[in-house]
């Protein structure tokens, strides 16, 4: 991270101390904030920032553990490989956005004045809401939403929980309005803003594209709304270059806040010189490697000897018992010169994303411009270039890579519909690598790319591809009754239960 917002950062952890935000539920999400006498609403604003992206804790179980394993980024010989259940692993999410991330919106919401030199703050609260609960709803389906955060102006201290279409139809809004209200005219936070330095003209396109990923989820389950809100954030502007994609730095120390939530943990405790549980997975390794993608250098390397020679790297089947030939130090790791780097920056939100749903809505014949064909193209260079930003030390992907690749395997024009969007589903799939929740949800709603199910003895799917998650078991005891209804309306909380956008 540069120099500029290391003071941020620490600032921010004092007032999440003073805060005392803490690790999960909703008796933590609806702490009274009384005490609260001079709030620093800038601290707090930073603070909500990087709890969008997650902590370690779920960042470990949820997404390494659980749903990247599910879309085959990594493997290993049990958890997300095999479909296992564990409580604590797949409530983390739920716990954790609860007691942390959506704790810190509400609770600065909660505080801040309602005047004009608020307003940019409290418009991008909402837009960093959005991110939080789709997230939610999308792992689990029914949540707590329009009742969740009561706790401190309405004495609702066990919220009821929504259908997911109520949600979505509610994400949809508040993008719409928060990112009509945003007005470069208006005060901002300052450098307190981690994303974009209080760019107000970058913080409309965030919620134009993130109106975009929310409103292509309903493709299936409700396309007409899909295609009406896909063609309005388009026309109110989305990304148009890299420099757009939302990218959150770390510091590569010390270990908390500061350190990134996926890599800090893995490298800390895990990676142990090529020793690593999770490796990279045979599904995402050989695609690569088949297709010649110069990405490979700087996604993966075998961490014992430092080799990050594309020829070298071997991924490690999901389905695996033991690791064959007895030795995880030839099975590829996360590059720790890039992608794992303690301090390497989350790409939490990327153009290269945008020119995807693009591509996919021109296939579906919506009005967004342009050719699928162009759109998709743009995407992979984007994905390419984008990886400039995890540094120098692998030579990055050269243009002459880049058209190579694009010319060897080029779009489908002349293919099927379902074809051109299997191209374009698997593109995505690469760049949202360390994106597992969104990777997940991206293969439910589309069922790319292929993936061939683990029918293991230890899992809980009798080889299926997992769903959902199950719920934080915590909920039986604190929310008995609203979690009872609500699997009562969308089916048993099992890993094999379909959410409501989530359609054949």
């Amino acid at each position: 991270m540069k120099n500029k917002y290391i003071k941020i950062f620490c600032v921010a952890i004092v007032g999440a101390l003073t805060l005392a935000s803490c690790d999960k539920g909703f008796e933590e999400l609806n702490t009274n904030p009384n005490a609260l006498t001079d709030p620093a609403l800038k601290s707090m604003f930073t603070l909500a920032e990087i709890y969008v992206d997650g902590q370690d804790f779920s960042n470990t179980r949820g997404n390494n553990i659980y749903a990247a394993q599910y879309v085959q980024h990594f493997a290993s010989l049990g958890g997300g490989s095999k479909y296992t259940y564990s409580s604590e692993y797949s409530g983390a999410l739920f716990g954790e956005t609860y007691g942390k991330g959506l704790n810190q919106i509400f609770q600065l919401l909660s505080v801040t004045p309602n005047s004009p030199e608020n307003s940019n703050m409290v418009q991008a609260l909402r837009i960093m809401k959005v991110f939080l609960f789709q997230k939610l709803t999308d792992t689990y389906g029914e949540v707590p939403y329009f009742e969740a955060g009561k706790g401190y102006n309405g004495n609702i201290y066990a919220p009821k929980y929504d259908t997911q279409e109520a949600i979505y139809n509610d994400l949809l809004k508040e993008l719409d309005e928060a990112g009509t209200a945003l007005d470069a005219n208006k005060a901002f936070v300052g450098n307190a803003d981690l994303y974009y330095q209080s760019d107000v003209t970058r913080w409309k396109k965030l919620a134009n594209s993130l109106m975009l990923r929310v409103a292509m989820r309903l493709s299936k389950v409700n396309p007409a709304k899909a295609k009406e809100y896909v063609e309005k954030a388009v026309a109110k502007g989305v990304f148009t270059s890299n420099d757009d994609s939302l990218v959150l730095k770390h510091d590569a120390g010390p270990a908390g806040v500061k350190t990134n939530p996926i890599t800090s943990s893995w490298v800390r405790n895990d990676l142990n010189g090529g020793e690593s549980n999770i490796k990279f997975s045979k599904t995402f390794i050989d695609l690569l490697k088949n297709t010649n993608d110069p990405r490979l250098r700087i996604y993966a390397k075998l961490e014992a000897t430092g080799n990050n020679n594309p020829a070298s790297q071997q991924g490690l089947p999901n389905d695996a018992k033991e690791f064959p030939g007895g030795d995880k130090k030839l099975f590829s790791d996360p590059n720790t010169s890039t992608v794992l780097r303690l301090d390497a920056p989350t790409l939490i939100m990327s153009y290269a994303e945008i020119e995807f749903i693009l591509a996919e809505a021109v296939v579906r014949g919506w009005n967004v411009g342009g050719t699928a064909q162009k759109h998709y193209e743009d995407g992979v260079k984007a994905a390419m270039e984008v990886l400039t930003i995890f540094g120098d030390k692998v030579p990055a992907v050269t243009a002459a890579e880049y058209n190579t690749y694009i010319t060897t395997y080029p779009f489908k024009t002349a293919g099927t519909d379902a074809q051109k969007i299997e191209q374009i589903i698997t593109q995505k799939w690469i760049v949202l690598l360390f994106n597992g929740f969104e990777a997940f949800s991206e293969y439910r709603r589309t069922g790319y790319p292929v993936l061939v199910p683990v029918n293991d003895p230890t899992g809980e799917t009798k080889g299926t591809i997992p769903r959902r998650l199950i719920y934080d078991q915590s909920e039986l005891i604190t929310n008995e009754a609203n979690y009872k209804a609500a699997i009562q309306r969308q089916g048993l909380d099992l890993m094999t239960t379909r959410i409501w956008w989530d359609k054949v």
